[in-house]
């Protein structure tokens, strides 16, 4: 599959699964906006070795909990490539639940992919393309013992993406 011509986001795009969708993107021929939370300096690594697979690649920073983050981050990616076809949500695990560590998880894996759809959704339906892929977990599914923020997070972003599919 070729993905010559085509823009992608990945959110937490700079380490792990999330640097390894970038490459992966990059070698399909897709130029890639690598978020980032706080590490500027693996983002721009990563950025590196998408360039020197011959495409185009930024980094943006970003919450992703934050609407207007997202639209901002959403509006520098059409401003640096013309326009926005993939966009890949993902994760990040809490090891322990208080109610701030609740809401945390809660806010970047539901609500971060919620305002990162958002920002997206207008773009790609003006340009009648899109795809916005939302990185769950089986244990949105089944549950995990320990994990009760990371399963509902995930169990929500499951239906998050059912539901905007059918939009």
């Amino acid at each position: 599959m070729s993905l010559q011509g085509r823009n992608a986001l990945v959110t937490g795009g700079s380490r792990g699964i999330g640097r390894a969708i970038c490459l992966e993107l990059a070698r399909q021929g897709a130029n890639v906006a690598v978020n980032y939370a706080g590490n500027a300096q693996a983002a721009e690594e990563t950025a590196a070795a998408c360039r020197e697979l011959g495409v185009q690649a930024v980094t943006i920073r970003a919450d992703v909990a934050d609407a207007a983050a997202c639209e901002a981050m959403v509006k520098e990616v059409i401003s640096s490539f013309g326009s926005l076809h993939i966009l890949v949500t993902r994760d990040n695990l809490a090891l322990s639940i208080s109610e701030a560590d609740f809401d945390a998880v809660l806010d970047t894996n539901l609500k971060g992919a919620f305002c990162c759809c958002k920002a997206a959704y207008r773009p790609m339906m003006r340009q009648r393309y899109g795809r916005i892929i939302n990185m769950s977990s089986v244990v949105g599914l089944r549950g995990n013992a320990g994990q009760a923020n990371y399963s509902a997070s995930k169990a929500g972003l499951i239906g998050l993406t059912k539901s905007l599919a059918k939009e």
